[in-house]
Order: C-alpha cells, then structure tokens, then sequence
C-alpha cells in the first residue's frame, strides 16, 4: 500500500484576512497550512517538522523560534521565508541576521508566494552520480538486515559503505541506516532517539530517485514520515503502541534472493 504524507507549511499570522490568502495558496499548492499566531506555537509548529515556514515581521515573537529552528539539526534545513513592510529594511535585516533563508517586502512575497511554494513542495529529483548502478552488495546485505528487523546490524553494514563512498549517492546508505537506527531506538522504546535519528535519516533520502541503485526510495522515505507522524502523535508515553511488526520493508530490485 502506497502511504501518502501530506506537507505542512507554517505560518505566523495575526492579520485573519491575509492569514486567508496564505492558507489559500498553501492548499492549491497541495500541502496543509498551519495557521499560528504566537511565539509559543510558531516554536511548536516548526518542532513537528514542516517543509516550510512563513513568518509575517509585523507579528512579535518570532525571532527566539526562527534562530532556535536554524541553530538544532533536525530543523535547521526547514526553509524559512520572512516578509515585512518595504519601509522597515531594519526588520528585514534583522530576520536575515536570525537566520531567515530569505525576507523580503510584503508586496514581493506576495508576488513569488505560488512559486515559493511550488519550489519547497515539489522539488527537483537529485540524480547523483550512481543512482542507476546495480546495488553494491554491501547494500543487499544492508538491506536483507534491514528487513529483517536487524537494524543494528543494518547500521553496521551501510556504514561501512557509506564510508567507502565518496559521491553523493552516498546519502542513500546514510539515510537508510539512520532510518533503521531510527525502528531500532522505536522498537526499544526509546522515543527521542526515534525521532532523532528519523529526523537525521529522512532528509538525506529526500529528492533522491525514486529508484536508486534498485532501492524503492520513494516508497520508503513515505512510509517512514508516516511513522515518524505517528510517534510525535503518541509522544513518548505512548511510544509503544508503534507495533514493529507494522514497520516498514525497503524493496529492492537486483540483488540475489
């Protein structure tokens, strides 16, 4: 069964009518907009790990989230996209100190918003070199660990793979074996390292092919998100009631039964 993930885009906004027309563009764009309006729930939102971020100066408290969301790994490569009044160039310098990747004056957001959008959500595919190589058989036997729960044996193996690698591609064993790490740390019923490790894993696998090197990538870094939705939708004390059994498979052409 094909999982599909929706994407979320955060935004902070008190002007409701304005709020609107972002929300608006979000769902043509195909993703599920996340209306905030404080400091509290703008840190919040970006903690549940969105594809984008929008952030309207004129609301205060923004800045203590946006330089907390670009200083901790796992959300310091969500993009982050300020606007302001076109008077106020201080407010825009200061969002841009803070580590905004863009701020820009209202009427310029506005006018890219839809291209913005379509650019963060719909990507294009990296093809590294190697993508289309048969699988090494070091990633076979990565894989075969992997599917057979054995998730730290999986981290050893594509480590060492990993390591041997000097080209981009290496991403794809890197991500898998943060990913098992990842069912590993769940499985045990360790809920910050599952999330921690997903969070380091799942964005390495992104705009990878959806087939690389015989890996079904698409179908993995999907059903992998779902899982990782699902425990930040338990939390930790509920962090068991993830059945290992329902974990995901990775399949994988061109490597011996």
């Amino acid at each position: 069964m094909k999982i599909e993930a929706i994407p979320t885009v955060v935004f902070l906004e008190t002007d409701l009518l304005f709020a609107v027309r972002i929300e608006s563009a979000v769902r043509a764009a195909g993703a599920q907009p996340l209306h905030v309006e404080d400091e509290e729930a703008l840190w919040e939102a970006i903690d549940q790990w969105p594809e984008l971020v929008i952030v309207d100066l004129a609301v205060t408290g923004w800045e203590k989230p946006v330089r907390m969301a670009k200083n901790l790994p796992h959300t310091r490569q969500i993009p982050i996209v300020a606007f302001g009044s076109h008077v106020n160039t201080e407010a825009l310098r200061v969002a841009r100190q803070a580590g905004c990747d863009h701020a820009w004056p209202r009427s310029r957001f506005v006018a890219v918003l839809p291209d913005l959008l379509q650019g963060v959500l719909h990507r294009p595919t990296r093809w590294v070199e190697g993508w289309d190589a048969a699988p090494p058989v070091a990633l076979c036997r990565g894989v075969k660990q992997f599917n057979a729960g054995e998730y730290w044996a999986c981290h050893e193996t594509l480590e060492a793979l990993w390591l041997a690698e000097p080209r981009p591609v290496r991403d794809l064993y890197q991500g898998i074996l943060q990913v098992g790490v990842g069912f590993h740390h769940l499985r045990n019923g360790n809920f910050a390292g599952a999330v921690k490790t997903l969070r380091r894993g799942l964005p390495r696998l992104r705009d990878l092919p959806e087939i690389c090197q015989g890996v079904a990538i698409a179908e993995l870094r999907q059903a992998a998100r779902a899982v990782y939705d699902r425990l930040i939708e338990l939390g930790p004390e509920r962090v068991r009631e993830v059945e290992p059994s329902t974990l995901p498979r990775i399949a994988v052409v061109g490597c011996e039964a």
